[in-house]
């Protein structure tokens, strides 16, 4: 489907902040791969918490010095809250034909 780029499921999963990243690089799928990799592990912190949180509610982005860090809708903070996460760390890796990402999560 990315490879397609098709619109649809592009617009639904990622946010126009994270096309404009991966699309301007010369081979998008591998940064395309890791940010899907990323929302994946957020929303599997808690099996319940995947229910009602879209992939267009977490988003990747990347601060100066190429830290990546989740940007999360106002309903999933709220969600996250609610099982008592206060803060998470993100890791993204990929190579040419793999992806993977870790996410970190902290409570009280």
């Amino acid at each position: 489907m990315v490879a397609k780029r098709t619109p649809h499921f592009l617009n639904r999963v990622f946010g126009a902040d994270e096309l404009d990243y991966c699309l301007a690089k010369r081979n998008p799928y591998p940064s395309l791969a890791a940010r899907f990799a990323a929302k994946e592990a957020f929303r599997k912190i808690d099996v319940s918490l995947c229910r009602g949180i879209r992939f267009s509610d977490v988003k990747v982005a990347i601060r100066e010095g190429g830290r990546p860090e989740l940007i999360l809708s106002a309903s999933a903070l709220a969600k996250i809250m609610d099982l008592g996460i206060t803060r998470w760390e993100i890791s993204l890796a990929h190579s040419r034909n793999q992806a993977i990402a870790a996410v970190i999560a902290y409570g009280e």
